[in-house]
C-alpha cells in the first residue's frame, strides 16, 4: 500500500488532496434492531484485520516521511441494514467478491453460528426487526507535502501533528 500512496503523491498537483477511507482494525458488529433499539449485538468474524492494520501503518509511514500532511481525520459508523441474515450475507459476499484470499474455515464456522443466533433472535422478536452490519471507519484528508515544501501555507488547524507523525489527528 505504501507504493500506491507514493504513486498517488507523484500524480497529485502541488498542494493536492487525497481522501482516504478505510475500516478500523477492529471486529465489526452484527446487530439486530427493533423499534429503534439494538436487541442483540455480537462481534462478527474479522479475518481481514491484518490488512486494515497495514492500511493504517502505510498512511502513518507516508505521513512520517512527509509525503503527506494530515489536514483532518475522523471516525464514523458505517451500517448496512437488511431484512434477513441471508440478505445481509448476499450483500457482504458481493462487497467482498474482489478478495482473492483463501476461505478461513474457522471464520466460516463462526459466521454460521452467529447467523443461527441472529435468526433465532429475529424470529423470537417478530416483525419489524432488521439485522445490521456495523463497522467503524476512518476518513482522513491528506495534503501533498510537496505544496508545503514549495511554500504553500497549510490550512490544517493547529494540533494536527500528534505523536510526531501527523497521522490520526482528530478534529471535532
Amino acid at each position: 500500500m505504501v507504493h500506491a500512496l507514493e504513486e498517488i503523491h507523484r500524480l497529485l498537483k502541488p498542494d493536492g488532496r487525497l481522501i482516504d477511507i478505510h475500516p478500523l482494525p477492529e471486529a465489526p458488529l452484527i446487530e439486530v434492531h427493533q423499534g429503534g433499539k439494538i436487541i442483540f449485538a455480537a462481534p462478527a468474524p474479522a479475518p481481514g484485520l491484518d490488512s486494515m492494520r497495514q492500511a493504517e501503518g502505510a498512511l502513518a509511514q507516508v505521513v512520517q516521511r512527509r509525503l503527506f500532511v494530515v489536514e483532518q481525520s475522523g471516525i464514523f459508523d458505517f451500517l448496512v441494514y437488511a431484512a434477513s441474515v441471508s440478505e445481509l450475507h448476499s450483500y457482504l459476499e458481493e462487497a467482498d467478491s474482489h478478495k482473492d484470499s483463501p476461505p478461513d474455515e474457522a471464520a466460516a464456522a463462526e459466521k454460521a453460528e452467529l447467523s443461527r443466533q441472529v435468526d433465532v433472535v429475529m424470529q423470537a422478536a417478530g416483525e419489524g426487526t432488521k439485522v445490521a452490519f456495523h463497522e467503524r471507519a476512518r476518513i482522513t484528508r491528506l495534503r501533498s507535502d510537496l505544496g508545503y515544501m514549495m511554500g504553500f501555507k497549510p490550512d490544517a488547524r493547529p494540533g494536527a501533528d500528534i505523536n510526531g507523525s501527523g497521522y490520526l489527528a482528530e478534529f471535532g
